[in-house]
């Protein structure tokens, strides 16, 4: 996958100019800054984040809602005859709401030098991905924009539906592991130190739940520097690790091994996937090259190089399917419905049946998520609630015992 760069630059009359355009290198990012009449003062490789959007591999969640309403006024003004450069500035003067007024301003400097709406918005990839200039493209070329415009729109609507219902299966368990670690940490900090003082000072015998509990207190009192120390190097080494190809890859398998949630983020991966199949398809992007674009743009990379195996099937000449045992992460059912289709013809029909099918599949699957940690989570808060009640009040039996 092609690195995304961010760059400082300035125009002919000195005004700063930042960006973001994808290269494989420093020096051809320059000379593709520099071809459009910029002078680069600072480039710098974007780190690799690993974030929920990545790992599902989605259009990114702050720029997702803003794409949409930037697709459907640019589909709008189209459809109602304005030309193309106007269209953008009656955008661009309501650009402020969306964050892509310096972008727009951008495109349309490009566009009046020449450029195609494709290519100009190809160099702002954060803002507008692969997948979405790759459409525009072949919209341009088939003289079907007005159409491409309304399909990406629907696009990343589904985009943002299936994000949310992801993110709504862990929010729950996510809040709720928050709150057990902050209440622990409260605990084991201020609140059994001062009932270890009370029952030190009148000698009282403690049973074993409460020797443990503050002796891990005290070794969490003692040593939470070291803790906190750990953790935090920890977290540095494994963004350095998955920030790399080899660990990415390693990542990502890990993360579609773990039970149910695996499921859902290859769900959700298989969704997207039969969504921009069809519109690639449709809007006459060849197969190989659809492939290939989807490997590109999809962020699990244990999905992304099976895509490529895919794309190299069909590139030489046998079935998409061929070696299908080699296949551990695109389901059976997706690879024998894109046979179908490319057989009959009916490729883009579908495609939007196996999307449709894996978006109900996902619905279903973050909803058994909810609730199968519902009752794991309720037993983990009573455990802990019954072993720090117990640590806590057995003492007081003692207590009553010391004082008669």
């Amino acid at each position: 996958m092609r690195q995304v760069w961010t760059y400082h630059a300035r125009d002919q009359v000195g005004q700063l100019r930042v960006g973001e355009v994808e290269g494989d290198s420093a020096d051809q990012v320059r000379q593709s800054i520099s071809e459009r009449g910029l002078i680069p003062t600072k480039i710098k490789k974007r780190p690799n984040k690993v974030t929920l959007s990545a790992v599902l591999g989605n259009f990114g969640s702050a720029n997702r809602e803003h794409l949409i309403i930037f697709t459907k006024k640019l589909r709008t003004l189209y459809r109602a005859g304005v030309p193309l450069l106007r269209a953008l500035a009656i955008i661009e003067r309501g650009g402020a709401e969306l964050r892509l007024a310096h972008e727009l301003q951008g495109v349309r400097s490009d566009m009046q030098a020449g450029v195609s709406l494709s290519t100009a918005l190809a160099r702002y990839p954060k803002r507008f991905p692969p997948i979405y200039t790759s459409s525009i493209a072949a919209g341009e070329a088939s003289g079907k924009l007005d159409e491409v415009l309304e399909q990406l729109s629907e696009l990343v609507e589904k985009e943002m539906v299936i994000a949310r219902q992801v993110k709504a299966a862990v929010r729950y368990p996510a809040l709720v592991i928050i709150a057990i670690s902050i209440a622990v940490t409260v605990l084991m900090l201020f609140v059994i130190p001062r009932f270890a003082d009370i029952y030190g000072k009148f000698g009282a015998a403690l049973p074993l739940p409460t020797k443990i509990v503050m002796g891990a207190s005290r070794i969490f009192k003692s040593y939470w520097y070291v803790a906190a120390a750990l953790l935090t190097i920890g977290t540095m080494g494994l963004r350095r690790f998955i920030a790399t190809e080899r660990g990415r890859l390693k990542w990502d398998r890990m993360m579609t091994h773990i039970p149910v949630v695996g499921d859902l983020i290859i769900k959700a991966n298989i969704a997207r996937f039969a969504s921009m199949l069809r519109i690639l398809f449709q809007s006459g992007v060849p197969m190989v090259t659809s492939l290939n674009i989807l490997r590109e743009t999809t962020s699990n990379k244990a999905i992304a190089i099976e895509i490529g195996q895919m794309a190299e099937s069909f590139e030489k000449g046998r079935e998409i399917g061929h070696g299908r045992e080699t296949y551990r992460y695109i389901p059976d059912m997706a690879l024998e419905m894109l046979e179908i289709g490319l057989e009959s013809g009916s490729v883009e029909m579908v495609m939007a049946e196996l999307a449709s099918h894996y978006e109900m599949e996902l619905e279903y699957k973050s909803r058994h998520l909810t609730a199968l940690l519902e009752p794991i989570l309720t037993v983990l808060i009573g455990a802990m609630v019954l072993v720090l009640a117990l640590a806590i009040f057995l003492p007081m039996w003692n207590l009553i015992q010391v004082f008669r």
